[in-house]
């Protein structure tokens, strides 16, 4: 009997306004073990819900369960952000999550809870950098702990400080969830160049590990840069040791009487949260930085997702592309890309953009998918996110379509391809 293959993709983009939330299904066009699809969910997260009005987390996970029949095969966890990961932390979410059962749970090697943390001394040589590197990660965590548990005004800059390090909290409910679903060997904890057998839990998918390296692999994942050309994002943080919050929050310039003793009191609290505020921007940056990039091949379908990775992973493929010329032209025909960062223009890089700009005239059309909320991140045209350069840019290479876009009550996009190859088409409610 001839082995049951993938026949058609179908993807679904669910409206969780700014987070990431997709869903992949294999048809086949046979039974395989029972069952004639399989699902693969990438990310459930948010950290605002769309223009329309807010968004349960929950909903999305019923949905979720709606979608898979009940039965969910691979959960893929790009990194830690809670616009990635915070509906895993929802009671609603993670009992519907534990029932769906999946088989695999994939998520970056910084997750990995067989990697110690402790770098005072390390029992492995080869891999005292990594250890190291997920040592910075949790001091500079911890750090953010305490100020986002710090008492701080209603409005200023101490409350949009305050605000910035909500976000870059672990979630230590969803890790918690998904350290539970990747028990008895389910997990797998994945760098760039890793190998992955699925055959036995998603038949006709193949995998390659493009990002994140390893520190050893490449050190600059560990660091930031302040200026590269790669990127629509000209200024990064460099690092995370840049500054250290203090225990206690400065006291505001109200709390003084007025005169020099009040003008000394706010520009000292000024400096103090601009340097606290460095640290908090270099977390975001290096966290971003550990996500998952990955290229999925399904007959002659290429999908490209990238979490929310900046350049410090993504030039450790970019430099192997003059060699590797194979990548090269599977990145240059991509069916669908989910667009990296929300639109931010620090996660699509320019030598991406070129390659699709030269694409082949008989390569079906792209579809980029972004997952979005504009005016929530960013105050100016410089900052904000999505970026209007970048979306213009990507419009020009391909079919964009965004979460920002739908109409309100309108829970998801679902796009559909068959494996003989794209373009990826929109299916009509």
């Amino acid at each position: 009997m001839a082995t049951p293959l993938p026949v058609r993709v179908r993807i679904r983009m669910y409206q969780v306004g700014f987070g990431d939330c997709f869903l992949m299904t294999l048809e086949y066009d046979a039974a395989v073990r029972g069952r004639a699809e399989r699902h693969l969910l990438f990310d459930l997260g948010s950290t605002s819900g769309p223009r329309s009005g807010p968004v349960k987390m929950g909903d999305v996970a019923k949905l979720i369960a709606e979608h898979t029949n009940g039965k969910l095969d691979a959960v893929v966890v790009t990194h830690r952000h809670r616009d990635h990961l915070l509906g895993f932390g929802d009671a609603v979410g993670a009992e519907i999550l534990r029932k769906l059962a999946p088989k695999l749970v994939l998520r970056p090697w910084t997750e990995d809870p067989a990697l110690p943390t402790d770098a005072t001394s390390p029992t492995d040589g080869a891999m005292a950098a990594s250890r190291r590197f997920v040592a910075q990660l949790a001091a500079a965590q911890s750090a953010v702990e305490r100020i986002a548990a710090q008492p701080v005004p209603d409005r200023g800059a101490l409350h949009a400080l305050r605000a910035a390090a909500l976000e870059e909290l672990p979630n230590q409910a969803a890790v918690a969830a998904l350290d539970q679903l990747a028990e008895g060997g389910r997990g797998r904890y994945l760098h760039a160049g890793k190998s992955l057998r699925l055959a036995s839990v998603v038949p006709g998918l193949r995998i390659t590990v493009l990002g994140p390296p390893t520190v050893e692999q490449y050190p600059r994942v560990a660091n930031q840069v302040s200026r590269d050309p790669e990127y629509w994002m000209l200024r990064l943080q460099r690092s995370l040791a840049e500054a250290a919050p203090s225990d206690q929050v400065p006291p505001q310039a109200g709390e003084v009487e007025p005169g020099q003793v009040r003008w000394l009191v706010d520009h000292l609290a000024k400096h103090r949260t601009h340097s606290v505020a460095r640290l908090v921007r270099a977390l975001d940056d290096a966290m971003n930085n550990t996500s998952l990039i990955l290229l999925l091949e399904v007959g002659e379908l290429t999908m490209l997702f990238t979490g929310d990775a900046q350049i410090e992973n993504w030039q450790y493929t970019l430099d192997k592309l003059d060699k590797d010329r194979d990548l090269r032209t599977k990145l240059a025909t991509v069916d669908l890309y989910k667009v990296g960062h929300h639109g931010s223009r620090n996660a699509t890089p320019r030598t991406l953009h070129a390659l699709w700009k030269q694409r082949p005239a008989d390569a079906p059309p792209m579809t980029a998918l972004m997952s979005t909320r504009s005016g929530f991140h960013g105050k100016t045209p410089q900052t904000a996110v999505p970026r209007e350069t970048l979306v213009n840019a990507l419009k020009d290479v391909a079919t964009l379509h965004s979460t920002d876009d739908l109409a309100k009550g309108t829970a998801y996009l679902e796009f559909v391809a068959d494996t003989t190859g794209g373009p990826f088409q929109p299916v009509d409610e």
